[in-house]
């Protein structure tokens, strides 16, 4: 019986088929996985976007608190005691004791800073440590000032020298937001107004592009 002359035919057709229709569904699923891909990789930086913008209008906060020029005794209540001290100088030493005690108490928030600075790196680029920066130096500033003038609580400044009076003058300026911001005195408030307003720049647009959006959704 003489061979179909169509079975070779159809057979190789099918096979030409199904490998077509596998490359397609492969393209296709190369396509989708990509475009997943991206969607993943853009949500992950508006959600960095977010927590970055809310950690520059929290230092605001946070630095409010530990610069407060009012300072009550509960805030030095576990100091440690020195012989001889009298209640009113360890009173005088206590309100830079409460400083550090602030500080403490914002350990979280510090934590976060530590722990978003890479992700933003990641984001915005290398340059963003720059900011992040301002506001460690800042902390480190406050904390500098308090153990010098805790130090020298009980000296009299008004028989130094001038140098020494005038750097004595802006430790205590380090220390304590007074209230009216002068920049060019308040070296501490001015780091922390500049690393505020530069994460806005770095995250708002971000922001207002993602809630742009959905509004017109």
């Amino acid at each position: 019986m003489a061979p179909d002359q169509w079975t070779f035919g159809w057979t190789q057709l099918l096979t030409i088929a199904g490998l077509l229709l596998t490359a397609l569904i492969a393209a296709l699923g190369f396509r989708t996985f990509g475009r997943w891909k991206r969607e993943k990789l853009e949500e992950k930086r508006i959600d960095i976007a977010f927590e970055t913008l809310a950690v520059a209008y929290e230092t605001k906060f946070i630095f409010q608190h530990i610069r407060s020029a009012l300072a009550q005794g509960y805030e030095w209540a576990d100091m440690p005691k020195i012989e001889g001290e009298s209640e009113d100088k360890r009173n005088r030493r206590g309100s830079f004791y409460a400083i550090f005690k602030r500080i403490q108490q914002n350990k979280n928030f510090f934590d976060k800073v530590w722990q978003i600075q890479p992700k933003c790196m990641a984001v915005f680029g290398r340059q963003i440590e720059d900011t992040f920066m301002k506001l460690h130096k800042a902390r480190r500033s406050i904390e500098v000032a308090a153990q010098m003038l805790a130090e020298r609580v009980n000296e009299p400044f008004e028989t130094t020298d001038q140098s020494t009076r005038e750097l004595y003058e802006q430790l205590r300026r380090d220390i304590w937001d007074h209230g009216n911001f002068e920049p060019e005195r308040d070296k501490v408030g001015k780091l922390l107004s500049e690393f505020e307003l530069e994460l806005e720049a770095a995250a708002k647009p971000i922001v207002e592009n993602t809630l742009s959006r959905q509004s017109r959704a």
